[in-house]
């Protein structure tokens, strides 16, 4: 059975997920910026009450993955409230301004975290070399690697999501994410021959105001009938 991660930024969301399929939920706040580290409340919430493995985020900003020592000690510091909350996992990524893997900053994390299971997320698409890249992440101990190949979409890239499996596919789970949907998911896996996916799944609801002088932004959840067909989708392949 192929594995379906659903990246989850509400309580909501997780309900989704599960209800919906998911083996493995990652769990964020802040979609717009692509991801952000969730509360402690929510956190709690999500361990107590959703009965599948979690990821957690660790990120302390949006933007780019070079991290500033005082964002690097946030970052260790949710690391220890992941463990208090007894999390399954932890993900996250960090590099240097010349775009390669910053190795010091992985290692201080991986041992905040006591080398748990650990992903190395997107940030390996903003990285100078992802083939080089991914042989350092291997070596410093991560179990997974999360990628769209080093483009917008795992559509697009493929080709080098392709290549990082049948390098390293032995050594670390490669998982394909970024616009996977039920329509496109059967040709990525056939290509890439990865057997685990990354999908957000969501949908915009729209909000309303009373106040009508007020405009708030519509709501971003993920949808239980997509999540769902994905799943349906990767139990065909």
């Amino acid at each position: 059975m192929l594995t379906l991660e659903i990246a989850c930024n509400s309580f909501t969301s997780c309900l989704h997920a599960a209800q919906g399929g998911a083996q493995r939920i990652e769990l964020f706040e802040n979609l717009q910026e692509g991801g952000c580290t969730p509360s402690y409340g929510m956190i709690k919430q999500v361990k107590e009450k959703i009965k599948l493995p979690i990821y957690v985020m660790i990120r302390a900003r949006g933007g780019n993955f070079v991290y500033s020592d005082n964002e690097l000690e946030i970052m260790i510091q949710d690391v220890g409230i992941c463990r208090e909350l007894g999390v399954n996992g932890i993900v996250f990524g960090a590099l240097n301004e010349n775009g390669k893997v910053n190795e010091d900053a992985c290692k201080r994390i991986l041992k905040a975290w006591n080398q748990g299971p650990a992903t190395f997320h997107r940030a390996i698409d903003a990285s100078d070399n992802l083939i080089t890249a991914a042989g350092t992440i291997i070596d410093l101990g991560f179990e997974r690697i999360l990628t769209s190949g080093g483009k917008s979409t795992a559509w697009e890239g493929m080709e080098t999501i392709a290549n990082l499996q049948n390098k390293y596919g032995h050594r670390i789970e490669i998982q394909a994410g970024s616009g996977i949907t039920a329509e496109n998911a059967a040709a990525i896996v056939a290509k890439t021959e990865v057997r685990s996916v990354h999908a957000t799944c969501k949908m915009n609801i729209a909000e309303i105001a009373s106040n009508q002088s007020i405009t708030i932004k519509p709501t971003q959840v993920t949808s239980l009938e997509k999540v769902m067909a994905l799943r349906q989708v990767l139990d065909l392949i």
